[in-house]
């Protein structure tokens, strides 16, 4: 797949994987939804849910360190800027030959071009949170959050 067909897959997951409404239950939910899937795959991540600044799931399990809450607050911070996946922010930027630190004046502590958070957004609020994973390679932690956020919004509209 080429960057262009990947950038253009992730705007089109950005419009489909959204809320109607998005609380605290909600959140436990599809928390435990992105841990079952990681345990079906054998994957060893840390998941966390953030929704207007107020972490309401975080999960990490054995195999993962401290480090990944790290790499969360950073992907976090991407989300929050560019309001897209930190994934889709990192292969666009790097198509485009910028960098962070460069073209944005943002700081590498802060910051971070690597996949994994996807931008939490409500009908009718926007972009509220995130929905971060981290503790594989970039392009696995995406897959993993969107096909968790994918799988929990089939089953909870049913």
């Amino acid at each position: 797949m080429t960057t262009d067909e990947q950038l253009a897959q992730m705007r089109q997951e950005e419009e489909e994987l959204r809320f109607r409404a998005f609380d605290a239950e909600t959140a436990l939910a599809l928390g435990l939804t992105l841990i079952e899937e990681a345990r079906r795959t054998d994957k060893k991540v840390t998941v966390d849910i953030t929704r207007k600044g107020h972490r309401l799931f975080l999960h990490a399990m054995e195999g993962t360190s401290p480090e990944n809450e790290d790499w969360i607050r950073r992907k976090n911070n991407t989300v929050g800027r560019f309001v897209k996946s930190s994934w889709h922010t990192a292969l666009q930027l790097r198509s485009e030959n910028k960098t962070l630190s460069a073209d944005f004046g943002l700081s590498d502590n802060e910051f971070v071009l690597a996949g994994g958070a996807f931008p939490l957004i409500v009908a009718g609020e926007g972009l509220i949170g995130t929905v971060t994973v981290s503790g594989l390679p970039d392009q696995e932690d995406h897959d993993l959050v969107t096909s968790g956020i994918r799988r929990f919004l089939s089953e909870s509209q049913n």
